[in-house]
């Protein structure tokens, strides 16, 4: 959904609490910390908003600002999902347009975690009737299980207190778009308010956010790991894996014709 909340807003001053725990507002359709903090988080260890995914675990799926739906495929903790989102200010003061943010997603990777990426967003106006997404950049994970990535960015000063971020957690599929479009993605966002920007706050040498990797289309050895027809089909590997049978029966780099 993207109606505006009817949650009282923060005081937007700056004075306002330390660690924020968000909780499910039903006018944004996501977890929402709707007071000013030093950090907001979707949740705690056993107590998520966002565990598991559309089809298990996770409740009020889901969970995004906009018409993004989850995939429909996967078992709890054995296939994709975002099981927690917490965004918290890298000076630790509390979370301020015009400053820097760090975002940490908590993901599940599927089995060796090969054929998977999480990817990092931030929305500018939650409260657009569209909203818009930009990319802070991804991150690959080594090994199946869970895994936490963290990415930085630059807090808008647009004169909107109410931001959101989106961590998407996807099988092969693009960077491009901000919404999982496959049977096993996971996609999930977390709202939080931020107090207005000081002004002439640079002062010496200004550190800016670290730039976070991109991964976009996967390479075809990613084939090799994958052990069952299902997962193997070249719409849902982005064209890149085949299926074959017979004495070669597995699933195999797709050849590009000439």
């Amino acid at each position: 959904t993207n109606n505006p909340t009817t949650s009282p807003p923060s005081s937007n001053d700056g004075n306002d609490g330390g660690p924020l725990l968000a909780t499910y507002d039903a006018g944004f359709g996501a977890p929402r910390c709707s007071d000013v903090g030093s950090s907001c988080t979707s949740g705690t260890s056993g107590d998520d908003l966002l565990d598991g995914k559309r089809g298990n675990r996770e409740p009020n799926s889901s969970n995004t600002i906009d018409t993004c739906t989850d995939g429909m495929f996967g078992a709890y903790h054995n296939d994709e999902s975002v099981d927690r989102i917490t965004v918290s200010s890298l000076s630790g003061g509390p979370l301020r347009a015009g400053e820097v943010a760090k975002v940490a997603g908590t993901v599940w990777a599927w089995n060796n975690g090969s054929a998977d990426t999480a990817d990092f967003y931030y929305c500018a106006d939650p409260n657009a009737n569209s909203p818009t997404w930009t990319l802070i950049g991804s991150g690959k994970p080594q090994q199946g299980g869970l895994a936490t990535f963290t990415g930085e960015y630059l807090i808008p000063d647009n004169g909107v207190t109410t931001q959101a971020v989106r961590v998407k957690m996807r099988y092969f599929g693009s960077v491009s778009s901000p919404c999982g479009t496959g049977g096993w993605d996971d996609t999930d966002d977390l709202v939080f308010e931020v107090a207005t920007a000081r002004a002439n706050i640079l002062s010496g040498l200004y550190i800016g956010p670290a730039p976070m990797a991109r991964f976009d289309k996967l390479e075809s050895s990613v084939c090799a790991s994958i052990q069952t027809k299902k997962r193997c089909t070249p719409t849902l590997t982005s064209a890149t894996c085949k299926w074959k049978r017979g004495k070669n029966r597995g699933c195999h780099p797709k050849r590009k014709r000439n």
